[in-house]
């Protein structure tokens, strides 16, 4: 049932192909949160490389000082790279991930509100752990699925509580995909997601907001957004977006230490030592309404995706887990995140 309910919402062209409709533009607006950086920020390249030397596997790294794109062609302001991980990247090297120019990592913490049910991402606290060993910045994303403003406060409140465990000194993400709350009005959504960020807010930390060209366009209302863009946009050059200040190019990109794909990440801001890194002490308390042990009850697998990446790239599974963080969820199916390969979401949000 739950496939057929959202099957429309799956069949949307992809990504890549959605043109930049001039009707869009009233609605893609500057939020107060974030400034872009420019071109002046970054030294410029001391050359550029040629067709004939460039090759497929140097596409996102620094080729004479500046990122380049998978044509090779220098990228303005990306001050540095990162990736988004979740489970669907298994046993992670995280000193060799460090070696290989990944400054940040987005780690999927948590798939929050199909239906109340809240589903942890079992690698969440070694990934969160071990990245942070080797230097890296870290933050949580959470893949959104609530659809009232009070269910998206206690999501947010979740995660804040469960990031307190941690070195978070990036912005905490929140992953707008999930085709259970893509059936909310433009308006709905957007209270949803402000709701959601004024928690992470409230309690010290900087929110973002993770999602496609295509959703940010249509599906919510982003000049009542006030915070930061995370954008995926995948196959093209043309990733501005007003608010944006992280890029996600590619969800193919390869990473030493990482089998497989995963997505790669480019920060046109500087958040090292701007973030919030929350204001609340004492102990923590995960879980809604403050319940230090609690069940979930397992959430029906909804499709799979072949992605390997981070928020968008969402894959089905089986089996049960305990949460890593100190409460105990019992559970016995992954989260519900589900995307296909044809849809215009890139979100990480279930690998």
């Amino acid at each position: 049932m739950y496939i057929k309910k959202f099957a429309v919402a799956c069949l949307s062209l992809c990504l890549c192909a959605q043109p930049v409709f001039s009707s869009y533009a009233g609605t893609i607006v500057a939020g107060s949160g974030a400034s872009l950086a420019s071109p002046s920020n970054v030294s410029p390249a001391t050359g550029s490389s040629s067709a004939s030397s460039f090759t497929a596997d140097q596409a996102w790294h620094k080729i004479n000082g500046q990122y380049v794109d998978a044509s090779g062609n220098p990228i303005d302001g990306v001050l540095m790279r990162g990736i988004s991980v979740s489970k669907w990247q298994g046993n992670i090297d995280w000193a060799k991930v460090a070696s290989d120019d990944v400054s940040f990592a987005f780690v999927r913490m948590v798939s929050y509100g199909y239906e109340g049910q809240i589903t942890m991402d079992e690698t969440f606290d070694q990934n969160m752990r071990q990245a942070s060993a080797q230097g890296i910045k870290t933050a949580p994303y959470i893949y959104l699925q609530t659809k009232t403003v009070e269910e998206a406060k206690k999501a947010g409140q979740f995660a804040v509580d469960t990031a307190r465990n941690y070195n978070v000194n990036f912005p905490i993400a929140v992953d707008i995909e999930s085709p259970y709350i893509l059936t909310l009005s433009v308006q709905e959504l957007t209270d949803v997601i402000n709701a959601f960020c004024q928690v992470i807010a409230d309690n010290g930390y900087t929110p973002i907001v993770y999602s496609d060209f295509n959703k940010l366009s249509t599906e919510m209302d982003t000049s009542q957004i006030p915070y930061d863009i995370w954008l995926a946009r995948y196959g093209s050059t043309n990733n501005q977006f007003a608010n944006r200040t992280i890029w996600q190019p590619t969800e193919t990109a390869s990473v030493n230490g990482i089998s497989g794909n995963v997505c790669v990440e480019l920060a046109f801001k500087n958040y090292i030592g701007q973030v919030g890194t929350g204001n609340s002490s004492g102990s923590s308390v995960v879980g809604p309404a403050g319940s230090q042990n609690y069940s979930v009850s397992a959430t029906p697998t909804v499709g799979a995706s072949s992605q390997t990446g981070g928020p968008g790239v969402v894959q089905a599974g089986s089996g049960s887990l305990t949460s890593p963080t100190p409460e105990n969820v019992s559970q016995s199916a992954p989260a519900t995140d589900t995307s296909s390969t044809t849809s215009s979401t890139v979100v990480t949000a279930g690998n």
